[in-house]
C-alpha cells in the first residue's frame, strides 16, 4: 500500500519484497548500509539475502565496527573490547553467528569496513569530501567527519546509497535528551567509523541530532541517498544489552527520500515527526516531509509495538 510517496507492507515476503526494492529503481553503482550495530538485534541474514536477490546489479554493503556487535553481549550481556584485533575477531565471530558471512559469500559481494579503511589511511581527500558537501549544504560542525569516506565508495561516487535501516524505538534512559526512535536517517550514524563515538555524540547527547543530519551531508553530496526501513523479523525497544524485542509479522517501508521515509515511519507507529529532533532537524536541511503522507500514517496507525 502508499502512505504519500512511502510504501508500506505488511506481511512481507521474497516476492513483496523484492517488489518493494525493485521499486525504489536504485541507480548503480549501489552501496547498501545495513544495521549491525548490536549483535543482539540487527539486519539479518534473510533480510540481506532477500534485498541482494533483489537487485539485479552489483552491489556493495558497507558497515564499521562496533564494540556491541560481539560474542560477549549475547552471551554475557557486556560489551566487547575495543581493541582492534579483539573487533576483527569479534566481527568474524558475528558474520557466522549471525549468517550474514554466508549470505555474502552467496552473493559474491564485496563488503567494506569504514573502520579499516579509516584505520589504514584509505580515505578520500578530504577537500574534496568538504567542497562537496558545502556547495550543496551547511558546513558539518566537526571537520573530522570529511576525513571519514573511504577512497573506495568515493570511486562510485555518482551511484546509489541504499540506507537499510532496522526499526529500533529508542526510549529515554536517564536524563540526556533521547533519540527516540532509529530510521534511515539516524542508520548513518554507523557511517562514523567508531567503535567509540563519543565525541559524536557530545555530552548527554547534545550533538547527536546535528552529527546524525552531518553524516547524512557528507553522503547525500555523494550519493542518492534512498530507504528501507524493516521489522520483517524483528524491531527493538530500548538501547542496552537486554532490549525487548518485537517479533513482527513482516513489516517494511521504502521512500526515494530519506527523510520523508522516517516522518512517515515515525507516525505510523505512534511518534510525531516534528518530535523527534533528528528528523525534525533533517527536514529543515534536506526538505521537508508531505503533510499529507504524515496524516494518512496518523490516521492507520500500526499497532504490534
Amino acid at each position: 500500500m502508499k502512505i504519500g510517496n512511502v510504501t508500506h507492507i505488511k506481511s512481507a515476503n521474497k516476492e513483496s519484497f523484492t517488489s518493494l526494492i525493485r521499486g525504489l529503481d536504485l541507480k548503480p553503482p549501489i552501496i547498501v548500509k545495513p544495521n549491525w550495530g548490536f549483535s543482539v538485534v540487527f539486519t539479518e541474514a534473510l533480510v540481506l539475502d532477500w534485498i541482494l536477490s533483489a537487485i539485479d546489479s552489483e552491489v556493495l554493503v558497507v558497515e564499521s565496527y562496533g564494540w556491541a556487535r560481539c560474542r560477549e553481549a549475547v552471551e554475557e550481556k557486556r560489551y566487547g573490547s575495543m581493541k582492534p584485533d579483539d573487533l576483527r575477531a569479534s566481527d568474524k565471530w558475528f558474520l557466522d553467528y549471525s549468517g550474514i558471512g554466508a549470505i555474502l559469500a552467496k552473493h559474491d559481494v564485496e563488503f567494506l569496513n569504514v573502520t579499516e579503511e579509516v584505520w589504514a589511511g584509505r580515505i578520500a581527500d578530504p577537500a574534496a569530501i568538504k567542497q562537496g558537501v558545502e556547495a550543496m549544504f551547511s558546513a558539518v560542525h566537526n571537520e573530522e567527519m570529511y576525513s571519514f569516506v573511504p577512497k573506495r565508495l568515493f570511486e562510485l561516487k555518482g551511484g546509489t546509497f541504499l540506507s537499510l535501516a532496522k526499526l529500533k524505538f529508542m526510549p529515554p534512559e536517564g536524563d540526556h535528551p533521547p533519540i527516540d526512535i532509529s530510521l534511515s536517517i539516524k542508520n548513518l550514524f554507523g557511517m562514523f567509523p567508531g567503535p567509540g563515538r563519543g565525541k559524536f555524540h557530545g555530552k548527554e547527547n547534545s550533538l547527536m541530532n546535528q552529527s546524525i543530519v552531518d553524516v547524512n551531508k557528507v553522503y547525500r553530496s555523494l550519493f542518492t541517498v534512498k530507504g528501507v526501513v524493516e521489522a520483517i523479523q524483528t524491531a527493538s525497544r530500548g538501547m542496552s544489552l537486554e532490549p525487548v524485542i518485537f517479533e513482527t509479522p513482516g513489516l517494511a517501508w521504502a521512500c526515494e527520500d530519506t527523510v520523508e521515509l522516517d516522518a512517515t515511519v515515525s507516525t505510523h507507529v505512534g511518534l510525531e515527526p516534528e518530535k523527534v529532533g533528528h528528523i525534525r532537524l533533517a527536514a529543515e536541511c534536506f526538505g521537508k516531509w508531505s503533510e499529507d503522507g504524515v496524516a494518512r500514517a496518523r490516521e492507520n496507525k500500526v499497532s504490534a509495538f
